[in-house]
């Protein structure tokens, strides 16, 4: 039965042969004589028992094959380098000659001399090249991880004189599966949905995955834009084995649209590209390579296109991040088949064929990175080089950043900058630098002399000066600002003091003058102390919070200063005992990593006292988030992540078919992200209003703002009524894709239009509890959308209002900086005892914009306390002709 299973598989791929691994090797390597290939290592459909192409592997399957290889081959070492929030391993295969896997860790030690220009430069000829094949950072581009069996198989077992000189002089690493959680989500869709004989049409449902799709990471995070913000395991595992080794090719293999072909790099010459690198790696080290693709290609009969589309803008990329490091890194898009077979404009796209493509290219890469093995290496070393003179060029010498009132956030940027192998030292004294305080101990000094200056520029300066109006995806990346910590920068090194921080500071939680019988108190201003008052509560603790300042003696004879939203735990206002609630306090302290001050008496030095009305019980938070087929994945993911990651709140995620169904009695906050909502009948909206007017707190994101000023469910008005506004460019998958359809002139007559991701000043008021925590009324917001809001005529509803000059970095059109201007970011409008949260952005964009994602964890947590003052405006004549 198998063998007719098999021949009827290998017909329908074209495959035709005499024996399984034959037919195999013959399609997929084509240039290769089966006689080359030693037999004692199993092709990939041995190992697995079906044809590569008949079926998508699951990643356990992967995983397993790779580390057969391992233990059949002394060329082959294979390592878990993290895991995934599934528990699924990472692994990583490293394919060198036997001489070279007995000493990886002097081959590393050798190659410094490339990456430190302190270092005498190596001996080119006797250095390997290092070559880095990624895979399937999109789950659901699914023919790259195929591939990787396959080149794994090829590297491993042929015997060829070429092939012994590839790993002589080289060392390949194999990462099969950069998203292990979207690949299994989208290989168990296209498996269960196939069929025999393989239906082509693409609305099957094989070719339609359901909501929210394989691309993502478990959290729906596009782990391909995190490669500079590294917020996930993943991210963090796979930088922390790039800078083991600081490959000088590195490949990150895609899929694209049914009706693409095949696409390398080089990209669009200077409008895709960044200042920062070396004109030599687009025009030298890509175009170089560019040749070996195109051979392969070619010798396959394969149709590829270059230097149209895509970018090398920032760093986010996997294919961008090594141009930053002194390496080339490249794009790979294969015309997708999304299933076994699919019919697009150049015919019937069959699965085997796209995996074809990625292994001839795959060996082209290896192959052109030991031709030119010297020029890559020579390069690499001359990058690092030439980033001390470009730092030396530079105005700016160092920056400052930190807060004391944070030290979460502080540490959390410290700990991104040192996995980039940023140089970072401690302040060695307290400063002020732009009317700003940094305090020795809790604040941090980043040069820009140094290996990594461009990724420090990269992550600190802003950027408004482009070639082209058209892009890809965000053009503000500089990650300090997503941060709101105070940063200055300086035009002298002389606070750069001592040796670079090898490691982040360890916070640890305590309370400080131990046991109380009277209250413990603990600053909003923590990044974490929304973390702190959830697990308090879930422990059976009430916890406070003080609308208005106060300050607290010590017993010192000395004050503390409290700020807004201060988080105060009294001790005979609880069930508990006055020591189990210490214990809980400590027990708090300790796993959100804050600091508790407890104190004796109520009794204010300054401000109010403890037992005012304006500290108020904080109810226990039960939160929604509407999710499903017409949200935006990605926006879902990242209010998912922040409540769960870093809130540690149990969060419902209810279908939209199943919110008629839904006890909104139960919750206290039902969240909106962008969306189309046209699933939410009038009946619905109506339940939704009632909820609200009872009391409940609606959070709306970007166009679901719109639309609940469209269903009236506030007074507050658009800038551009809804329905009429431009289309949002964010870029997800489907506007991606959406884009590789349309016609390109479109994209450039439209792209002046968009609003593709950039950093915007907005003014806070302090004051009100959506804005708690916030020390400075200016923040920087991130902005990818279309949605814009005018300020409430209530003066106290508007929470966060964009500046009169509002672009700090990225592209934006002179006439969307004018609507951006002065417009409202937050509006808090009141619903009966309820209200409606209404942000125009992003809050948690891409889960590491952490300044404003305080104000969802306010708006979350401290919704039922919101009570809008009445305080409108007169309304304009304009406003009230409309």
């Amino acid at each position: 039965m198998y063998k007719q299973y098999l021949s009827a598989a290998l017909l329908a791929a074209g495959l035709a042969a005499t024996t399984p691994a034959a037919a195999q090797n013959s399609y997929f390597f084509p240039a290769a004589q089966a006689a080359d290939f030693d037999p004692a290592i199993p092709t990939p459909e041995q190992f697995l028992g079906y044809p590569i192409g008949s079926h998508y592997t699951r990643s356990d399957q992967i995983v397993a094959y790779l580390r057969e290889l391992d233990r059949l081959s002394d060329k082959v070492s294979t390592r878990v380098i993290g895991k995934t929030y599934e528990e699924r391993p990472q692994l990583v295969a490293t394919i060198t000659a036997t001489e070279n896997q007995q000493r990886l860790p002097q081959l590393q030690a050798e190659r410094r001399g490339l990456t430190d220009p302190s270092q005498p430069a190596p001996a080119y000829a006797k250095l390997p090249v290092v070559v880095s094949l990624n895979f399937g950072v999109h789950g659901n581009e699914s023919s790259s991880s195929e591939a990787a069996l396959l080149l794994a198989y090829y590297l491993t077992a042929s015997r060829s004189p070429e092939t012994q000189r590839w790993l002589r002089e080289s060392v390949v690493t194999i990462d099969p599966l950069e998203n292990p959680d979207g690949r299994d989500r989208a290989s168990h869709w296209f498996d269960q949905n196939k069929s025999w004989p393989a239906v082509t049409d693409p609305l099957d449902r094989e070719h339609t995955e359901a909501w929210p799709g394989g691309r993502t990471n478990h959290f729906y995070t596009d782990l391909n834009r995190d490669w500079l913000a590294l917020v996930h395991p993943e991210s963090r595992a796979r930088m922390a084995f790039y800078h083991e080794w600081y490959p000088n090719v590195l490949i990150d293999f895609h899929e694209m649209g049914t009706n693409g072909t095949y696409y390398f790099e080089p990209s669009k010459p200077h409008s895709t590209e960044n200042d920062l690198v070396p004109r030599s790696t687009y025009e030298v080290l890509n175009v170089h390579l560019a040749k070996y693709f195109a051979g392969a290609l070619d010798q396959l009969g394969s149709l590829y296109w270059t230097k149209e589309q895509f970018d090398n803008l920032s760093p986010i990329y996997g294919s961008t991040y090594p141009d930053f490091q002194g390496g080339v890194g490249i794009t790979f898009e294969v015309g997708s088949s999304r299933g076994l077979a699919q019919e697009g404009s150049n015919g019937v796209v069959k699965f085997p064929f796209t995996i074809r493509n990625h292994v001839a290219t795959g060996l082209a890469t290896v192959r052109g990175a030991v031709e030119e093995k010297e020029l890559y290496l020579k390069a690499q070393r001359d990058f690092f080089t030439s980033a001390l003179t470009e730092a030396r060029k530079f105005p700016t010498k160092a920056y400052v950043f930190g807060s004391a009132q944070d030290p979460t956030l502080t540490n959390k940027l410290l700990e991104t900058l040192l996995l980039h192998h940023v140089q970072v030292h401690e302040l060695g004294q307290n400063v002020t630098l732009d009317k700003q305080t940094f305090t020795k101990g809790a604040a941090y000094v980043v040069p820009t002399s140094q290996p990594q200056y461009r990724i420090v520029n990269s992550l600190f300066e802003e950027l408004t000066a482009f070639h082209d109006s058209v892009f890809y995806d965000v053009t503000g990346w500089a990650l300090s600002h997503a941060y709101g910590l105070p940063i200055a920068k300086q035009k002298t090194a002389a606070l750069v003091q001592g040796a670079p921080l090898t490691a982040p500071r360890k916070l640890t939680g305590n309370v400080v003058g131990g046991q109380s019988n009277y209250a413990y108190l603990l600053p909003w201003s923590d990044y974490n102390a929304p973390k702190a008052l959830v697990a308090l509560q879930q422990a059976g603790v009430v916890g406070k919070v003080a609308f208005k300042p106060f300050a607290a003696g010590t017993k010192e004879g000395g004050k503390t200063d409290y700020g807004y939203g201060t988080l105060v735990v009294p001790v005979a206002a609880q069930k508990l005992p006055a020591d189990s609630v210490f214990r809980v306090v400590s027990r708090v302290a300790q796993q959100a990593q804050v600091t508790f001050t407890g104190v004796s008496t109520g009794f204010s030095v300054g401000g109010i006292d403890l037992g005012s009305n304006n500290v108020r019980a904080v109810p226990e938070a039960k939160a929604a988030l509407l999710v499903g087929t017409g949200t935006n994945a990605s926006e879902v993911g990242e209010v998912w992540y922040h409540a769960s990651q870093q809130l540690g709140l149990p969060l419902s995620k209810i279908e939209l078919a199943n919110f008629g169904k839904a006890p909104l009695g139960r919750y206290s906050a039902l969240v909106l992200v962008g969306g189309v909502y046209t699933a939410l009948d009038r009946p619905a909206v109506e339940r939704l209003r009632r909820w609200v007017q009872e009391g409940g707190t609606l959070i709306t994101i970007k166009n679901a703002s719109e639309w609940a000023l469209k269903q009236g469910l506030v007074t507050e008005k658009l800038l551009i009524p809804a329905g009429t506004s431009w289309a949002d460019t964010a870029a997800t998958k489907g506007s991606v894709a959406a884009a590789r359809r349309a016609d390109f002139v479109t994209q450039e007559q439209e792209g002046t239009r968009a609003i593709a991701g950039s950093i915007y000043r907005a003014d806070v008021d302090l004051t009100n509890p959506i804005a708690f925590g916030l020390t400075d009324r200016n923040l920087y917001v991130f902005r990818n959308g279309t949605t814009f809001l005018k300020p409430s005529r209530n003066p106290y509803a508007t929470v966060v209002r964009y500046a009169d000059k509002p672009l700090v970095s990225g592209y934006a059109s002179k006439g969307n900086v004018q609507k951006i201007s002065n417009s409202a970011a937050v509006v808090v409008s009141k619903l009966g005892t309820g209200r409606v949260v209404l942000f125009a952005d992003d809050p948690v964009f891409r889960s590491y914009w952490h300044g404003t994602a305080r104000l969802l964890s306010n708006a979350l947590l401290l919704g039922p306390l919101l009570n809008v003052p009445e305080g409108a405006a007169a309304p304009t004549a304009a406003e009230e002709a409309e």
